[in-house]
């Protein structure tokens, strides 16, 4: 498996992702291309990126981080769309993904927030990659504290 940085999305096909997590009933990869395509997200913010993870060329994971656009706070990140393809979970796929997404906040932001459904496997891959779930907080489910590596 290989975890590329996105330059560009269109570079990508992502009709596999798409695929799958609409038949989950998952818009959300969808949403990420039609916001990338049209430039209201393209992930080119400071310390924002986008990752796609790849097997043999063919693209079974995504996830990026954004400045948490909930918030106005250019220090606290979200991560955003993190999808790995149902035929290829549970094998440390989306934990590299996010822990190379949260490797990239390190440097940029002292807080990462997200927002997950409530399937068991995705709440156990945020807390084993250190994040702890809240509740109470707008547009946030787990939120990872982290220290600036300047």
């Amino acid at each position: 498996m290989i975890i590329e940085r996105v330059a560009s999305l269109e570079e990508y096909n992502l009709d596999l992702l798409i695929d799958d997590s609409i038949s989950e009933g998952y818009k959300f990869i969808n949403r990420l291309v039609d916001e990338y395509t049209s430039g209201n997200n393209k992930f080119d913010k400071t310390g924002e990126s986008l990752y796609v993870a790849k097997i043999g060329g063919e693209v079974v994971g995504i996830g990026g981080l954004n400045i948490d656009p909930y918030l106005n706070l250019p220090d606290v990140g979200r991560v955003r769309h993190l999808y790995v393809l149902r035929k290829n979970r549970g094998v440390g796929l989306g934990k590299e993904l996010l822990n190379t997404i949260i490797a990239e906040a390190k440097g940029n932001f002292r807080t990462i927030r997200l927002s997950s459904t409530d399937d068991p496997a995705a709440q156990q891959l945020y807390i084993a990659c250190g994040f702890s779930k809240v509740e109470g907080i707008y547009k946030a489910s787990h939120i990872l504290e982290i220290s600036k590596s300047w």
